[in-house]
């Protein structure tokens, strides 16, 4: 199970929910004087008037715990490369600045222009091309996709496309609050068993992959 923060907030409207319940089952309980099997549809209500403001929580801690199962950051082997094909983002400035590897072929979110980075020592050389020729490429094939009730699942892998298979991934699976939760704080993930409420990895699978060939 994967239960949301506890808020000391949420007892408001909790509050609010079983009162007016327990007027309900006050009603309930009048109208139903002198019926019989009164008390096996008492218990009945009853059971269902606890359990119906929190209905919505275990159901998400429920599936949530389950897809957490299921998350976490699979490698089936790592390789040296010279470069990559990211289509996640623009790598003009990343490799400029902070990559060891000699060239990164990415593609302009903004318009979809494909562009290959390519460094000569110092240098840094940024041009267009017509199509990917990495052989590895980086894909993010999930991003805030619907994976259950205020579940999404986030997903990032790296690709050997000469023999089709995927060689790296790494999930995760976010969940929001129920209903009755009150707080500034947002969602949180998990990124294998039992590691939640933050995730501990990172979406950049690639870095544990492929690995930079030393010049």
């Amino acid at each position: 199970m994967g239960f949301y923060y506890i808020s000391h907030f949420s007892v408001v409207p909790l509050g609010f929910a079983y009162a007016l319940l327990a007027l309900l089952y006050w009603v309930v309980v009048v109208g139903t004087r002198g019926s019989p099997k009164r008390a096996i549809t008492l218990s009945a209500i009853g059971a269902l008037f606890l359990v119906l403001p929190v209905a919505e929580e275990l159901w998400i801690a429920w599936n949530f715990g389950q897809a957490c199962k299921e998350a976490g950051t699979f490698i089936n082997k790592k390789v040296q490369v010279e470069g990559f094909y990211d289509h996640t983002s623009h790598w003009w400035r990343q490799l400029k600045e902070n990559s060891n590897y000699q060239f990164v072929e990415s593609r302009d979110q903004s318009n979809g222009t494909l562009w290959r980075v390519e460094r000569h020592g110092e240098e840094v050389k940024h041009f267009r091309i017509d199509r990917a020729t990495a052989r590895y490429h980086f894909r993010m094939p999930s991003s805030h996709a619907f994976a259950g009730h205020k579940i999404t699942k986030h997903e990032t892998v790296v690709i050997d496309t000469a023999a089709n298979e995927v060689i790296g991934r790494y999930t995760r699976y976010s969940r929001t609050s129920p209903w009755f939760y009150w707080s500034l704080r947002g969602d949180f993930s998990c990124d294998g068993p039992g590691r939640w409420p933050f995730a501990r990895s990172s979406f950049l699978i690639y870095r544990d992959v492929l690995e930079p060939v030393s010049k």
